[in-house]
């Protein structure tokens, strides 16, 4: 025998017409929420609001009204049933004598059977137009503050009962939260748009700052050609030795003020990428050499500040030059191997400058410093004012010395 369902002869025409009502509400909440998921405008979910809330409540006007703090009044932003004109210019006010005015300044619903006959509210004039007479007023809030109301109206006095109140409550939280979401998409958008206009400007600012500093080391290294020069026509030898060693080491100095980029992430300021600075620095080096120098580099990326990298291009300036004039004979060919790597775990850089030369007698070091050579001593001091540590290496062949420095990035 079949199935079939009786029917149910204890319930009463009010149940079932109960039961239906909230079976109603809790589709128009369920797809409501869906929809505040997806739709990417206010406008528009204003509007679906609006129309959702009418078919809940059973009336053929509703408003939603937006606060505005600097007028000192409600807008109404949505609507549905209304004459032309009202939606987005009616306003209302925002005093106790106002219903939505009310439930804006209390948090509380308002329900109002009658505001023809009520004695704390007036009547509207658009209401009056309209021919509405009860009332039913909702606060929309969220990160503690009002928003604005919802409001439903409708020409039988008395039309709103507890269900319809619950259910209103409810559909504003619903909208309080899809409009807080995209309040915070809108905060967002605008930071990261003024965060994009505040880097640009770092960025013009820094491209300005480098361009005055290329021109005054430019000046500077022509300076020092020109007195390298006289001093070559006064066969100064040991003179022009000393100023070509300062001209390489300007020429580092703008090697690295050319690599200087903004810092975006991760902090702030600006910084340089050492390994790139160092492939320009070298490779500089090499046609300075003419050729008789060759280099192999292998260099993990990384950001170190200004100040930092500078000392660090000082220092392979002052090993490099030493290499090619100590470690190879006049007119012989040599490498020299330049190796960056990073050690997270101990926050740690160690970049390692090698040859495969005579290696490094510790007589003739001696014998060039107490002539008045101060390469040694210039790399020793960069190290320690970086933090740093200059160690050498012992190898079969040539000399290897590491620089071990602190490094984040």
């Amino acid at each position: 025998m079949p199935f079939t369902t009786r029917p149910d002869k204890t319930r009463s025409p009010d149940d079932a017409a109960l039961a239906a009502r909230l079976r109603l509400h809790q589709r128009i909440l369920r797809d409501f929420g869906r929809l505040a998921l997806e739709e990417p405008e206010i406008g528009p979910l204003l509007q679906r609001a609006a129309a959702q809330a009418a078919r809940a409540t059973g009336v053929a006007h509703t408003k939603i009204l937006r606060y505005r703090p600097e007028q000192g009044d409600l807008l109404t932003e949505a609507g549905v049933g209304w004459k032309p004109g009202v939606v987005g210019r009616s306003r209302l006010g925002t005093d106790p004598a106002s219903p939505a005015g009310r439930a804006l300044q209390t948090g509380d619903a308002v329900v109002v059977e009658d505001v023809r006959s009520h004695p704390e509210y007036r009547a509207e004039p658009v209401l009056v137009e309209h021919g509405l007479v009860a009332l039913l007023n909702v606060c929309i809030s969220f990160d503690n503050r009002a928003w604005g109301v919802f409001e439903v109206d409708s020409q039988e006095p008395g039309h709103f009962d507890a269900l319809d109140v619950e259910f209103l409550e409810t559909f504003c939280c619903l909208l309080a939260a899809a409009l807080y979401r995209r309040e915070a998409i809108v905060r967002a958008q605008q930071a990261a748009a003024a965060e994009a206009l505040r880097s640009e400007q770092r960025g013009l600012l820094l491209a300005e700052l480098q361009h005055r500093a290329k021109n005054n080391l430019a000046l500077i290294s022509a300076m020092l050609s020109r007195e390298r020069r006289a001093a070559r026509r006064a066969e100064d030898a040991g003179s022009v030795e000393r100023l070509g060693r300062l001209m390489q080491q300007v020429n580092a100095i703008g090697l690295a003020q050319g690599r200087l980029v903004v810092v975006e992430e991760g902090g702030e300021g600006a910084a340089t990428d050492l390994a790139g600075y160092l492939r320009s620095l070298l490779g500089s080096l090499e046609l300075s050499f003419e050729g008789r120098i060759g280099f192999e580099m292998a260099l993990e990326p990384c950001l170190l500040p200004f100040d930092t990298t500078v000392a660090i291009g000082l220092m392979v300036n002052e090993l490099v030059t030493n290499a090619a004039k100590h470690a190879y004979a006049e007119g012989e060919q040599g490498v020299v191997r330049a190796r960056l790597q990073l050690d997270s775990d101990r926050a740690e850089g160690m970049l390692t400058i090698a040859d495969e030369g005579r290696g490094m007698d510790p007589a003739a070091v001696e014998a060039r410093r107490a002539a008045g050579g101060q390469g040694t001593e210039l790399v020793r001091y960069l190290a320690r004012q970086i933090g740093g540590e200059i160690e050498q290496d012992p190898v079969a062949r040539g000399a290897s010395i590491t620089l071990r420095f602190p490094c984040l990035a």
